[in-house]
């Protein structure tokens, strides 16, 4: 017996074990699915059997389809943001992963959703049409951190933005 032979018999064998462990494990797993659809989530159930290891959690195919948040990978169609406006794109991401995240982060995700940001600095371009539209803010002393503004109903504009006052009419 060759020694890819000893590696495909020892592969099985590990297969077969962690076939037995699946079975255990596959009721847990779908009533975490069952909470994702009820709360229009995504869990990545494989880095969390990896132990937050993401570097051995499978990708897509071509590598594009996965973000890397904060340990866990959220999963993005290659079409996902093609043809919307950064803020909507913006805003539809940070809404799956319910949590600020950095620019560097939103602007990777759009790339790979399909709406990849132009200009000389794709970065300065995003956050600066981002923060504009005041539905997406930057985390107070929090360097590079956008999250939506609802989630902070606290947060003061960082604009001083006034109130409109009626005009005076000229006589």
């Amino acid at each position: 017996m060759g020694d890819e032979d000893v590696l495909i018999q020892a592969r099985q064998h590990f297969i077969d074990k962690l076939t037995e462990k699946a079975s255990e494990l596959r009721p847990l797993i779908q009533r975490i699915m069952s909470f994702d659809q009820d709360l229009n989530e995504s869990t990545d159930v494989m880095a969390i059997i990896m132990g937050g290891d993401t570097s051995l959690t499978p990708t897509t195919a071509n590598g594009s389809g996965q973000v890397q948040v904060g340990g866990a990978r959220i999963g993005l169609r290659p079409d996902e943001f093609t043809g919307k406006a950064y803020l909507d794109s913006a805003k539809i991401y940070l809404e799956r992963v319910g949590r600020a995240v950095s620019v560097d982060d939103l602007l990777d995700a759009l790339k790979r959703g399909g709406s990849p940001v132009g200009g000389k600095t794709p970065k300065k371009t995003l956050y600066v049409s981002l923060v504009r539209g005041r539905e997406v803010v930057p985390i107070p002393g929090q360097i590079g951190l956008v999250g939506l503004r609802k989630w902070y109903p606290n947060l003061k504009s960082s604009s001083g933005e006034k109130k409109a006052s009626p005009k005076k009419s000229k006589k």
